[in-house]
């Protein structure tokens, strides 16, 4: 029976992706030429594949990219290849008649309504005004640690796994004491299990929370962090200042503003849409209330069968959303880099 589900989960994703090939058809003006002259560049059993649905993918994988020719070219190639192969598995789909199973229409049906929203809502975001220059200005000079005085940090953190009560007790050594390796020693000598790592983050890698307690802070310093969960001390090993120009800084700044008039937007228009419809919930559904978000109630981690190990508490900080940059995959080593990193808004 396990496996049986396992081969339906299966056909239910490919019957999926059949509704996205399906869909691709529709795509942006052609920027691959299909040679002989002819939109048709494969036929599979019959079944053709046009440039369009080639395009169509290239759009979203070249999103935010400058692709040379030579990139867009085996881009291509590689699109068609998986393209050759989705065609086969979705002919095999339809052979086997798994396009009338009840479960994967409904899958289709649930994929379309997906694709429909997610159209409608960015057609409606694009409309989102973007800051002004007097915005832009006021933004940059509030937050002197992301630009003016921004940093990159080499941080290095021990992680202990210790009960709240101790909490103060690690604090108390922390202060007295700038060595990481003196207070290794000493947790050992208390016996509180520990893990060690490091890593490297610029300051727009860090929420604004987080950051504000390491600016302030000299190479070498220390800081204990505690939350609900865990503590941690964190260790300072070196930073080096890399400030941001205004100039630099402009796009970065634009993007952060336009995604929180976008956010704005969106809001007002659901509620709009909500205000305006007729929705009536029913049965066991009763209870809730037109335009109401439900609480979220997250699953306990004792009802789950695999437990969860405890972050470290920097690593939950660092996980958290950063504002108004997004975190790159690694820290910025020069200015290019960092150019790199700030443009992942």
């Amino acid at each position: 029976m396990r496996v049986q589900n396992q081969y339906q989960n299966k056909y239910i994703v490919l019957a999926i992706l059949g509704v996205v090939l399906s869909l691709t058809a529709c795509g942006d003006k052609d920027k691959t030429e299909a040679k002989g002259g002819t939109q048709v560049v494969a036929k599979v059993n019959g079944d053709e594949i046009s440039i369009h649905q080639i395009n169509f993918q290239l759009n979203r994988l070249a999103q935010g990219k400058n692709l040379t020719e030579a990139q867009s070219k085996e881009a291509a190639k590689q699109i068609l290849a998986r393209l050759v192969d989705q065609q086969l598995l979705k002919q095999q789909a339809t052979e086997t008649k798994l396009d009338r199973d009840p479960r994967i229409l409904q899958a289709i049906e649930a994929s379309k309504s997906e694709i429909l929203a997610q159209a409608y809502l960015e057609q409606m975001l694009s409309k989102a005004a973007k800051p002004s220059v007097t915005q832009i200005d006021a933004f940059y000079k509030e937050k002197p640690e992301l630009f003016e005085n921004r940093r990159v940090f080499r941080l290095q953190e021990l992680a202990i796994n210790v009960d709240k009560d101790k909490y103060a007790e690690i604090a108390e050594k922390v202060a007295t004491t700038k060595n990481i390796n003196e207070v290794a020693a000493w947790l050992k000598e208390k016996n509180y299990p520990f893990s060690a790592n490091s890593n490297v983050r610029a300051a727009e890698q860090l929420p604004l929370d987080f950051l504000k307690k390491l600016q302030p802070l000299q190479d070498g310093d220390l800081i204990a962090v505690s939350n609900n969960a865990s503590v941690s001390i964190v260790h300072l090993a070196a930073s080096q200042t890399m400030p941001i120009t205004r100039e630099k800084a402009t796009p970065v700044i634009e993007q952060y503003f336009l995604n929180q008039n976008k956010a704005a937007l969106a809001k007002k228009e659901m509620a709009a849409l909500n205000d305006k419809a007729n929705i009536e919930f029913i049965g066991a559904f009763a209870d809730m209330k037109k335009g109401v978000q439900p609480a979220s109630t997250a699953i306990k981690k004792s009802d789950t069968k695999i437990p969860e190990v405890p972050q470290p508490v920097a690593a939950q900080e660092m996980a958290k959303p950063v504002e108004p940059t997004q975190a790159a995959e690694k820290p910025a080593k020069d200015a290019g880099n960092m150019d790199k990193g700030l443009a992942g808004l």
